[in-house]
């Protein structure tokens, strides 16, 4: 009896540790793990052991916590004194997940709703690395002289935004290249955002345009070929540029309401606009037809995205 009572308090109750086998995943593929229940003092029953897949990060100064996805472990059964059981897991990493690059970071909160007890949990970090297709295109603008900004990665409106500046090719036509990553539909295609020097036109203006990578070059993997394709896409476009100057415009208006989940579309890190909704949204971005505009190294509560203002959370180089 007085075993009952203690463990109703959580003393000698049972306890729950979660072991990943490997703490980073890539996007496209599955993070696996199981979850050790160790029995204490007494049995118990268990009515529920779940994983939640939180996301951690700042806007403006405030930190905000949301729960992606929850991983249901196992329902209504029960664990024996001092028995140990270990239950797998598994879960797919989707498109619309951030990347842990910048200012995005994520733990897995293992929760056990234990009857007539007090509940425990554990809590493990999660890496989220980019799919395969995403690296390839870091790999190519690497293997093209481009160099990832400081702060890339942030949060705007539709979604994850990478920028890079050119070193080596296109050091003289070009000041910035922006990237969002868009999956949907067996189609995976890059918007880009070509910030021109006065080579072409005066310094600063932008030029849109979207790149779709075909299914055999991506399936291939050869980062050279990537960086070909990729070259001879952005000579065509500043060629097209010096003729007929360049686009203002974003095209892929047309695809912000989406059906996917995310809210928009498949844009890569999209979840994280769907899980703040409206009203946050429109409050961090109105007055701002277009999220791409500004600098991003701007002071804190810029309206270009989020300023999230955590340092790097995993593999610099993915």
């Amino acid at each position: 009896m007085f075993k009952k009572l203690m463990a109703s308090f959580g003393v000698g109750a049972a306890k729950v540790n979660l072991v990943l086998d490997n703490e980073q995943c890539r996007i496209g593929e599955k993070v696996t793990g199981k979850v050790i229940v160790e029995g204490g003092n007494i049995d118990q029953g268990i009515h529920t052991l779940d994983v939640d897949i939180a996301m951690k990060f700042v806007i403006k100064g405030k930190e905000f916590t949301r729960v992606a996805d929850t991983i249901r472990v196992a329902r209504d059964f029960h664990i024996k004194a001092r028995e140990t059981r270990e239950i797998p897991f598994e879960h797919a990493i989707p498109v619309h997940y951030p990347l842990s690059k910048g200012f995005v970071t994520y733990f897995l909160a293992t929760k056990m709703d234990i009857a007539q007890a007090v509940d425990t949990g554990d809590t493990d970090r999660l890496v989220v690395l980019p799919s395969r297709e995403m690296a390839l295109v870091f790999d190519a603008l690497e293997a093209l002289g481009f160099k990832e900004k400081i702060g890339s990665g942030k949060i705007g409106r539709l979604g994850q935004e990478f920028e890079f500046y050119p070193t080596t090719l296109f050091a003289e036509p070009l000041k910035e290249l922006e990237l969002k990553f868009y999956s949907e539909n067996n189609r995976f295609k890059l918007f880009l955002e070509l910030e021109l020097t006065g080579g072409y036109m005066r310094n600063g203006l932008e030029h849109h345009t979207e790149l779709d990578l075909p299914a055999e070059l991506l399936a291939g993997g050869s980062v050279q070929e990537a960086a070909i394709f990729i070259k001879e896409f952005l000579e065509n476009e500043l060629n097209q540029v010096s003729v007929q100057g360049p686009r203002m415009a974003p095209s892929y208006h047309n695809l912000q309401h989406g059906t996917h989940r995310s809210g928009f579309g498949g844009f890569m890190g999209g979840m994280v606009a769907g899980m703040l909704g409206g009203a946050m949204l429109g409050s961090l971005f109105d007055g701002d037809e277009n999220e791409e505009a500004g600098d991003t190294g701007g002071e804190e509560g810029s309206e270009d995205g989020f300023d999230f203002g955590l340092g790097d959370f995993g593999d610099d180089d993915f």
